[in-house]
């Protein structure tokens, strides 16, 4: 039943994050995931829930980032924030329709919902703290809001076309020059020489 549910919520999240909640309507997340509206009502009670469930499952997904092995062997703080921020972009650029729809409801609604926040909010800090944890100490007394600025900035890139990043980036893989690029800002925002 779980792997009904799981492919559920994997076949909905393109259309939520297409359309947000108000716009994906029932019938059109059904057809997505091949069930009838029956289907989704028993197992996530209703579009709300749904949309919850497939909320949820983001956050899942992008906290359950596996650090590469060289991010713990680099030899510097600074080749090791750029090998972590090089993993959150690969992590981000994987989870791209769930960054979508996350951007969105932000947009519409200003903001995270409570359930959200008080779930994810402190695990996410405590997360990127285990990550900066190796570097020694920083420069920047209190890294938070550096580490929101680099998460919007790596959320925004993470949903940019392409074709829409090529136009700014030379050379044959332009995500390959933003992942580089967003290690030197993290670098550059965090304090790390």
């Amino acid at each position: 039943m779980t792997d009904r549910r799981d492919q559920i919520l994997d076949a909905v999240l393109p259309v939520f994050a297409a359309h947000g909640f108000a716009g994906a309507r029932t019938r059109a997340l059904a057809a997505a995931a091949g069930v009838n509206v029956a289907t989704l009502a028993w197992h996530f009670k209703d579009k709300q829930g749904l949309y919850d469930a497939a909320v949820d499952r983001i956050y899942d997904r992008l906290m359950a980032l596996d650090l590469p092995a060289e991010v713990a062997a680099a030899p510097t703080p600074r080749q090791r924030v750029q090998l972590l921020v090089q993993a959150l972009y690969a992590q981000a650029r994987a989870n791209a329709d769930g960054i979508r729809l996350l951007l969105r409801h932000v947009m519409e609604h200003g903001g995270a919902p409570e359930p959200v926040r008080a779930r994810w909010s402190a695990a996410t800090l405590a997360s990127a703290g285990q990550a900066l944890a190796g570097l020694g100490p920083l420069p920047e007394a209190d890294p938070r809001l550096a580490l929101l600025s680099l998460n919007h900035l790596v959320a925004r890139y993470a949903v940019t076309d392409e074709a829409d990043l090529a136009a700014f980036v030379d050379g044959p893989d332009p995500h390959r020059a933003v992942a580089s690029h967003l290690g030197e800002v993290a670098c550059r925002l965090l304090g790390v020489p």
